[in-house]
């Protein structure tokens, strides 16, 4: 969004949500989400640090006139009101993060010691068995929300150059990214939840065909409701699919692309339901 300021008639350029910002804006915005959530800042408070680092301004490096300085942060205040944009209303007026995005806003991120690479986006190169423990490591933050699981997710898809998923090194990869900036490790929490959102979206464009994924979540022809989390049950289908052999053994399984997997998933649900349909069609011409 293109803002203008009276005063100046200097023009600004605000992001309205964390799929606009760029690699910066979003682990600063992130950083100060995560303060907001843990309930370390106010609303108020949260929207004009928004605009400060969203904007890359530093607070008091310029002496100013007291005129000037009440100026700037009337200025300070109204563009803070902007940062609304970033949520959603839902019921009872409690505010909900946007989250409809699946760019990796940190696809490579540095330390003082190390650089990491993570998924590109809509994590596409990433395996099965990835998602399976990722998912496992998210209902937990879900449940309990502690820092040592972010790090552990973050942990599942950030590695060194040339080094790949390997599950018995998890906690130690999640040590070594506590030196990374918190806003990087709490953004791809963000990233991750957003992604999940998306694959329970109505449909989604898969490898050149659009694909209604949530068929993938239902239980019958009602959709899951007992769980707030999407895809849990994932890991107990990828051993029914082991005991098919059509993959091979589980081992096998859990090194298969993630995508050809769902479109696999995809493929059994889809003849399942039109078979039920099928069937039911039967019925009523009888």
């Amino acid at each position: 969004m293109i803002l203008e300021i009276p005063e100046t008639g200097r023009r600004i350029e605000l992001p309205e949500d964390l799929q606009q910002c760029d690699s910066r804006q979003y682990a600063e915005a992130c950083y100060l989400l995560y303060k907001y959530r843990q309930d370390k800042i106010s609303y108020e408070d949260f929207r004009i640090d928004m605009v400060y680092k969203l904007l890359n301004i530093e607070k008091g490096k310029r002496k100013i006139s007291e005129e000037e300085q009440l100026e700037m942060s009337a200025n300070i205040y109204r563009i803070s009101t902007f940062i609304d944009s970033f949520f959603e209303e839902e019921e009872e007026g409690k505010l909900t993060i946007k989250q409809y995005y699946i760019n990796n806003h940190s696809r490579v991120i540095s330390d003082a010691f190390k650089t990491w690479y993570g998924p590109e986006d809509g994590f596409d190169d990433i395996i099965w068995e990835q998602y399976i423990d990722a998912l496992e490591i998210y209902s937990l933050i879900e449940q309990d929300f502690k820092e040592e699981y972010l790090y552990k997710l973050m942990a599942t898809f950030y590695f060194e150059k040339g080094k790949k998923y390997d599950s018995s090194k998890v906690s130690e990869n999640a040590k070594h990214l506590k030196h990374v900036y918190f806003g990087r490790v709490y953004g791809f929490f963000l990233l991750f939840a957003s992604f999940q959102k998306y694959l329970f979206s109505a449909s989604v464009f898969v490898q050149g065909k659009w694909l209604d994924l949530s068929i993938l979540f239902e239980d019958g022809d009602t959709k899951q409701e007992e769980s707030k989390i999407p895809g849990i049950g994932m890991k107990a289908v990828a051993h029914r699919i082991a005991e098919t052999g059509i993959y091979g053994p589980m081992q096998k399984v859990n090194k298969t692309k993630f995508w050809e997997m769902i479109i696999f998933l995809y493929d059994i649900r889809k003849r399942e339901k039109d078979r039920a349909a099928q069937e039911k069609s039967k019925k009523r011409n009888k």
